[in-house]
């Protein structure tokens, strides 16, 4: 996971915790999602835009445009 552990640092407190809850292994996305609502306190939609936009910095981070 040492190829991993720089783009993951790059992104914001925010975006990780987005990451993370969402991707826990032990939880269910749908649960995620409101986890991550009512952190943030959003709406459900605001919070997969959250996800997505997140999930595509890393990837960029990760694998270049």
């Amino acid at each position: 996971m040492e190829w991993f552990k720089p783009a993951w640092e790059q992104l914001s407190a925010d975006e990780r915790y987005v990451l993370g809850t969402f991707y826990d292994e032990e939880g269910s996305q749908t649960g995620a999602v409101y986890e991550i609502c009512d952190h943030f306190h959003i709406e459900r939609s605001s919070a997969y835009n959250r996800k997505n936009r997140a999930l595509a910095k890393l990837a960029v981070l990760l694998y270049g445009k």
